[in-house]
């Protein structure tokens, strides 16, 4: 499990570099990053690594200090939500450019008046500013959702058998299986009514991510290289189809000024 200092390190480092970028029209965004997960499946085997595997896969110019990928869950969201770390400008949540279909209440939420926003909105908000600045790690919190519209960002879901799962669980916090069957039953509950509270989805649709990966039986570090090496290829892709259609495959300059 990556240690919270060396997240929280990492989120400082990214927030400064990332807080000066303000990208034309027309800039070419770096990639981002969300993972849905079941619980118990092992993404906090996986944080550190795969932090460290997407940094040395960012071929870009800018030194090693510059291009540090950051992870952001729900704690590091909502403490840059009170402590007022990132711009408020809201930026519009365009349905039609959805990667994959959406509740037209997703929409309805997204651009409803900031005088109207509930923490849901604030939250979308961060994320979608994140992601649209780049190299962000979005974890939970409907992160494939709110930011279904933008161009450079790709969506993972880890999943896992139920038994390998309460396993994981009772090891890593020492709790008994009874204990650990309620948690993981419990917190899935928890997350599937979140995700079709406020985005009027199915967590557990796989036609939600680009990719689904069972955990269960793979080592960790084929789950870091398999989640890496699809985000580059992928992006790569993007930017392929960009060169040849630049107006309908870039974000529209709202996303990405400001």
């Amino acid at each position: 499990m990556a240690d919270r200092e060396f997240l929280l390190e990492r989120m400082e480092k990214h927030l400064r570099h990332h807080g000066g970028i303000k990208p034309g029209r027309g800039a070419e965004p770096q990639p981002s990053l969300t993972i849905s997960r079941q619980c118990g499946s092992g993404l906090h085997r996986l944080e550190g690594p795969l932090l460290d595997y997407l940094d040395y896969l960012d071929n870009s110019d800018l030194s090693h200090e510059q291009r540090t990928w950051a992870l952001f869950d729900q704690s590091f969201i909502g403490r840059l939500i009170e402590e007022n770390r990132l711009p408020r400008d809201q930026s519009p949540f365009f349905v039609e450019h959805a990667k994959f279909p959406v509740h037209p209440s997703l929409g309805e939420n997204l651009n409803r008046p900031e005088a109207e926003w509930t923490f849901f909105n604030h939250s979308a908000a961060a994320i979608r500013k994140l992601c649209t600045r780049g190299h962000a790690l979005i974890v939970g919190r409907a992160g494939n959702f709110v930011t279904a519209d933008l161009p450079n960002t790709f969506h993972v879901r880890l999943v896992g058998g139920k038994d390998a799962r309460i396993q994981t669980i009772a090891s890593h916090h020492g709790m008994s299986l009874p204990e650990a069957t309620e948690l993981v039953e419990e917190t899935d509950k928890s997350r599937a009514r979140f995700v079709s509270r406020w985005a009027g989805g199915e967590i557990d649709d796989a036609g939600n991510y680009h990719l689904v990966i069972n955990t269960d039986n793979l080592p960790d570090a084929l789950i870091v290289r398999l989640i890496g090496d699809a985000l580059a290829d992928w992006s790569e892709q993007q930017k392929r189809v960009a060169a040849f259609s630049p107006l309908t495959s870039l974000p529209p300059s709202s996303l990405i000024d400001g």
